[in-house]
C-alpha cells in the first residue's frame, strides 16, 4: 500500500487531537463502490484539511460555538472521487467529537444549516475575487431522509452561469454518528439525479459510530 500523501490530521496546530479518534476518522467506511457504479479515486488539490468549513457570518458563528462546545478531537477531510461519465465529484469530511451528546449541536445546524451555508459558498467566490450570484441552501423534506439520523440539504449555485443547464448544484449530507459526524457534498450539473447515489452512500455512512 502506498503511503498517504496527505497529512493524518492537524495534530501539529490543535493539541488535543485525539490519535485514537483520528485514527477511526481516517478508517470511516465510506468508499468510491460505496457510491454506486464508475466512481474514481481523485486527488484534492488542496491536502490540507479546513479547520473552519464554513464561511464567515452569524448563522455559522452559532453552529461553530454548538460544535465547539462538543470538544473537537479529529478531522478526516480529502477523501474524494469523480464520476467517470459525468465528472460529479463527491468530498468526505468526518469529525470527532469529546461529547456524545449531539442535541445542540444538531438542533443549532438544523436551525442555522441553510444561512450557514448560504454565507459558506459565498464567502468561498469572494476569496476568489468573484461577486456570488443567487446562491440557496434548502433542506430536503423530512419524509426525503434515507435515515434520521442524516440532515440533506440541497445547494444551488447560479454564479457565473448564464445558462440553467450551467447551474452548479450540491447534495450536503450530514449523517449524526453519535462522537461523530460524517458529511459528504456532491457537486454536479443542476438537472441530474444524486438521489440513488445520496441513498447509497448513506446506507453505509450510518453503519457505524463512535
Amino acid at each position: 500500500m502506498k503511503p498517504r500523501s496527505r497529512r493524518s490530521g492537524p495534530s501539529d496546530e490543535v493539541p488535543w487531537w485525539n490519535p485514537s479518534d483520528q485514527a477511526w476518522a481516517e478508517a470511516f467506511p465510506l468508499r468510491r463502490r460505496s457510491l454506486g457504479r464508475g466512481w474514481l479515486d481523485t486527488p484534492m488539490m488542496n491536502n490540507v484539511e479546513r479547520l473552519e468549513h464554513l464561511g464567515p457570518g452569524e448563522a455559522s458563528d452559532r453552529v461553530r460555538a454548538a460544535r465547539d462546545a462538543r470538544g473537537w478531537t479529529a478531522l478526516d477531510e480529502g477523501r474524494a472521487w469523480r464520476r467517470r461519465n459525468d465528472g460529479v465529484l463527491a468530498v468526505l469530511r468526518v469529525e470527532v467529537f469529546a461529547s456524545a451528546d449531539e442535541t445542540a449541536h444538531r438542533e443549532t445546524w438544523q436551525a442555522d444549516a441553510e444561512a450557514a451555508l448560504d454565507e459558506t459558498w459565498r464567502a468561498r467566490w469572494r476569496e476568489r475575487d468573484i461577486e456570488p450570484g443567487w446562491v440557496e441552501a434548502t433542506f430536503r423534506p423530512p419524509m426525503d431522509r434515507p435515515d434520521p439520523r442524516v440532515d440533506w440539504i440541497e445547494i444551488e449555485d447560479h454564479t457565473g452561469s448564464a445558462e440553467a443547464d450551467a447551474v452548479t448544484a450540491y447534495q450536503y449530507v450530514v449523517a449524526w454518528l453519535g462522537r461523530a459526524q460524517a458529511t459528504l457534498t456532491i457537486r454536479h450539473r443542476l438537472g441530474l439525479d444524486l438521489d440513488p447515489t445520496v441513498r447509497a452512500a448513506v446506507a453505509v455512512m450510518t453503519t457505524t459510530t463512535r
